[in-house]
């Protein structure tokens, strides 16, 4: 989902066409540093989880590992 999507949404919800200029800024923001925060305890569980439970959740150990490494800004 993107940060537009999301933005979008929550005019939505507040019942307004349209957010301030400044505020549409400040939700953006904590959007992608909520989503950069989810990656990076994402990928440091990854990081540990044992080899026998990658099974569990469908990719290989070196799929894994190729995930786990990259820096929480990269999709």
């Amino acid at each position: 989902m993107s940060q537009i999507d999301n933005i979008s949404r929550l005019s939505l919800l507040s019942g307004e066409a349209r957010l301030p200029a400044l505020a549409t800024l400040a939700v953006a923001f904590a959007v992608m540093v909520t989503t950069w925060d989810k990656r990076r305890k994402t990928r440091s569980h990854l990081a540990k989880l044992p080899p026998h439970l990658h099974k569990d959740i469908g990719i290989d150990v070196q799929t894994a590992r190729i995930e786990a490494t990259k820096p929480f800004w990269q999709a």
